[in-house]
């Protein structure tokens, strides 16, 4: 792909945000230096969302660190919600097919694969000791608010934004291999952290979580700047008028960008991408 050049002075009116492995340094805070940057990209006009494969209550600590009120694309492109100060009034939501809720969480219980189902801003779960290992990793990285059933059928009842299996990274790429084909069409199949395989609506991605957003605010997309690194955040940096990889970034999400960081996450390679394309002008 040849190198883009980036949008005028001006242009570039909201700014999309991955949390995990992009915002957020691995021990779940956001750098000085990238909340000053943001704080100064929102005084100039720049809305401010964040997109991430989380559920709506789970990205409220990072705003609060950050200090701003941010719009919230949840669930990988899901659920779109306006903001706090506005009552979180959802903009936007897809549910996933129920029945294909339900193979997965079957499919889970006969291979006793730790299955997150999300729905009414709860994780839900069965209640087996035997998984509480990845309830726990899931738990310390997202603070998600979770709710046990002894079985899970308690809640097949009702379509879930996503469902997602949280297990040992080998087993993830397995699981990736054998169910992508199987629900081609039927499903959005993807991997974020090593341990996580999620399940979407098949027209739902970040993506069109963030053209729904962009819509609402009647922006054009040229007018639309998202940093991501995970495969997730492909669609959401495809779909931005300027998207930006961090460094630590997957190979088809540095390959979806417009341009990439020279610092990770851990080094505030947001403040880079904003200080760069938000703030220099």
């Amino acid at each position: 792909m040849p190198p883009r050049t980036p949008p005028p002075p001006g242009q570039l009116k909201l700014l999309a945000l991955d949390l995990d492995g992009t915002l957020l340094r691995r021990d779940q805070t956001v750098g000085p230096r990238t909340i000053r940057a943001l704080q100064a990209a929102h005084a100039r006009g720049v809305k401010i969302a964040f997109n991430s494969g989380r559920m709506a209550p789970a990205m409220e600590e990072p705003a609060r660190q950050v200090g701003l009120d941010v719009y919230q694309i949840s669930y990988n492109g899901a659920s779109v919600r306006d903001l706090a100060a506005r009552g979180r009034a959802r903009l936007y939501e897809q549910t996933m097919p129920l029945e294909v809720a339900r193979e997965l969480a079957l499919l889970a219980r006969s291979r006793t694969l730790q299955l997150n189902y999300y729905l009414d801003e709860h994780v839900w779960c069965e209640a087996r000791p035997e998984l509480r290992p990845f309830v726990e990793l899931y738990e310390s990285r997202t603070g998600s608010p979770f709710r046990y059933v002894e079985r899970i059928e308690e809640v097949l009842d009702r379509a879930p934004y996503k469902v997602l299996f949280v297990v040992e990274p080998r087993v993830r790429d397995e699981l990736l291999e054998e169910l992508e084909p199987r629900y081609a069409g039927r499903a959005t199949v993807t991997r974020t952290d090593p341990e996580y395989l999620e399940f979407l609506h098949p027209q739902v991605d970040k993506g069109v979580g963030l053209r729904a957003l962009a819509a609402t605010l009647g922006l054009e997309m040229s007018a639309v700047m998202a940093v991501g690194d995970s495969f997730n955040d492909t669609p959401m940096l495809a779909a931005a008028g300027w998207g930006v990889a961090v460094a630590n970034a997957a190979p088809p999400t540095r390959a979806a960008a417009a341009a990439v960081t020279a610092a990770d996450c851990d080094q505030d390679g947001v403040a880079e991408a904003v200080e760069r394309y938000l703030l220099e002008s």
